[in-house]
């Protein structure tokens, strides 16, 4: 009897971890109707968690997360290595290549993401690097602060230079004042670039959706003093099949992948009712597509489209010292910004004091 054929009542469900992705808050009912349309009845159950703040739980059938917790995740156990049966042919081959662990792949990416400069055409100034830039830009600096700071390591190898960019993005959000309240809650960057107080915006190329109509040029933010970016690094949501998946659901979960990472399915996603939301597309043959439909798309595959280019990865203790981390380093920027040490020391236990108090 085909599994098809059998009541879904009798079948056991797929335990589905999806990492929340803003903007795309349409895939996973989506994914769930194409799923329906394909003929299948096994139940789904979505568990929303946030991956780079929370482990999922361990009972998982599929994983989403961002590519940067994969080492975390893999060394922890969550995934089994990924069957040789998944089609991987439309993926840009550099995201596939570079996002193994101990050479082996773990999963599939369906979406990238990088920050990116953007700017209106007419106030364009053609900055090739972050450190060309010297004027207020809105940057998203307290709730980016160490991803910028890792992609930067990347850029430059170096420690003092990764330091020397991260005191220059300081110096672009206005220094102290706008550090102590660039907290994400209270970030305004994107109006105030819509209200014309800055020409330019570092944010995302999603964020394009939320600008007013205008001719823009956008460039993947450059985290170096290079004319261009030597070691790129792009953020890549991926999905991989739970190291528990029992066998029975095992052909069903490999059904959900392919309809996920399957050209048709993320062009659709990538303009529902025909609205570009301006995400990028982990899938060559997608983003020549949409290339065909937005300058911006043409000159972003130029970019991507590089065997330069690599995945952002942290290292197998993610969670336990990636945001311990940021506070060290948030600490050294508010010295420079001109904090004494006890100020610093002040400021840190008066935050611990709240969150203590917002745990209750």
């Amino acid at each position: 009897m085909n599994a098809n054929s059998i009541d879904s009542r009798e079948l056991s469900p797929i335990i589905f971890y999806y990492d929340s992705l803003e903007g795309l808050e349409h895939l996973w009912p989506a994914l769930e109707e194409r799923f329906r349309q394909t003929g299948h009845t096994r139940p789904i159950i979505f568990r929303e968690y946030d991956s780079y703040k929370e482990l999922p739980g361990t009972d998982g059938d599929l994983y989403t997360y961002d590519a940067i917790v994969l080492s975390a995740l893999v060394d922890k156990g969550f995934f089994r290595v990924l069957p040789k049966s998944v089609s991987c042919g439309g993926v840009f081959p550099w995201v596939m290549e570079k996002s193994r662990v101990r050479r082996r792949a773990y999963g599939v990416p369906f979406m990238l993401c990088s920050p990116a400069l953007i700017c209106r055409k007419r106030d364009d100034l053609h900055v090739q690097n972050i450190m060309e830039l010297k004027e207020g830009a809105a940057i998203p600096l307290r709730s980016m602060l160490m991803f910028y700071f890792v992609q930067s390591f990347c850029e430059n190898l170096s420690l003092a230079k990764s330091f020397r960019v991260m005191e220059h993005l300081l110096e672009l959000i206005g220094g102290r004042d706008a550090l102590e309240h660039s907290s994400s809650s209270e970030y305004d960057g994107i109006n105030r670039f819509n209200r014309e107080e800055c020409r330019y915006l570092l944010a995302f190329t999603e964020d394009l959706h939320e600008l007013k109509k205008d001719d823009y040029a956008v460039s993947f933010a450059n985290f170096s003093d290079n004319e261009t970016s030597r070691r790129p690094r792009f953020l890549a949501d991926f999905i991989s099949i739970g190291k528990q998946t029992a066998e029975e659901k095992l052909q069903d979960c490999l059904d959900l992948i392919d309809i996920l990472i399957s050209e048709q399915f993320v062009y659709e996603i990538c303009r529902p009712e025909g609205d570009l939301l301006y995400m990028l597309p982990a899938d060559m043959n997608v983003f020549r597509r949409l290339s065909r439909m937005d300058a911006v798309y043409e000159h972003l595959y130029g970019q991507l489209d590089s065997e330069e280019n690599g995945v952002l990865r942290y290292g197998k203790r993610f969670y336990e010292n990636f945001y311990t981390r940021r506070d060290i380093l948030l600490q050294l920027l508010w010295k420079k910004a001109g904090w004494e040490p006890e100020l610093i020391k002040a400021h840190l236990e008066k935050r611990i004091r709240q969150r203590r108090f917002l745990a209750r």
